[in-house]
């Protein structure tokens, strides 16, 4: 084999090099070894880039991106029904009317009686509080209507008959007063009321005929 020449051929060529100023043992050595380059000339090579070695990966910065601003929300103002006032459907002034006739404050009384009877034309006890406050200010000819509005509505009964009949024994209209007293009796024989009026226009009754205590034919 020539092996053996080729080595001192090398050795020779290696010799001379080196008188000539160059360090090729590195090299030499490495192309038996199969390597490329001196662990020299690795070493001044600049290491490569460090990697993350932990497994973890480092979270990207993020850029704060301004709030999306949406538009402010439309409150809805909320459907309220109508407030119902005092009086509206004409019950409070009915009783309103009842407690400024008893006090006997008949102008204010027959005020709320009219407001209710305009609020519900259809109300009967409008129209009776409001006749009856008519016959205690002596406006007789606006009572008169007002019981024809309470009739109409209810019909002729105990209680309007017997306003009626002391509304005419108020004008002193006596043989009216009996005839509707009478009709109010009949309807309703145990009105105390009517009973009352009754008594109250036999008397009238004797006074106008000037004979105390006499008995009146019925």
């Amino acid at each position: 084999m020539k092996r053996p020449h080729i080595v001192k051929t090398l050795v020779l060529v290696a010799a001379g090099l080196a008188l000539a100023g160059c360090n090729v043992t590195s090299d030499i050595g490495g192309m038996f070894s199969g390597k490329r380059g001196s662990d020299e000339a690795r070493a001044t090579m600049p290491p490569p880039p460090s990697e993350e070695t932990t497994g973890s990966i480092a979270p990207r910065p993020t850029v704060a991106t301004p709030p999306v601003q949406q538009p402010a929300p439309q409150l809805s103002v909320p459907v309220t029904a109508t407030p119902v006032l005092p009086g509206a459907d004409g019950k409070d002034d009915v009783a309103r009317g009842r407690e400024e006739f008893r006090a006997g404050n008949y102008a204010a009384a027959e005020s709320a009686f009219d407001r209710a009877a305009k609020m519900n034309p259809r109300d009967a006890e409008a129209w009776l509080g409001l006749a009856a406050c008519y016959d205690r200010m002596r406006r007789f000819e606006l009572a008169d209507r007002a019981y024809v509005q309470a009739s109409s509505i209810r019909g002729p009964t105990s209680e309007i008959l017997n306003n009626q009949g002391y509304s005419y024994l108020l004008r002193g209209d006596l043989a009216r007063a009996r005839t509707t007293l009478t009709a109010a009796r009949n309807k309703d024989p145990g009105n105390r009321y009517v009973q009352n009026n009754l008594q109250l226009l036999e008397s009238k009754e004797r006074s106008a005929k000037g004979t105390s205590g006499a008995t009146l034919t019925r």
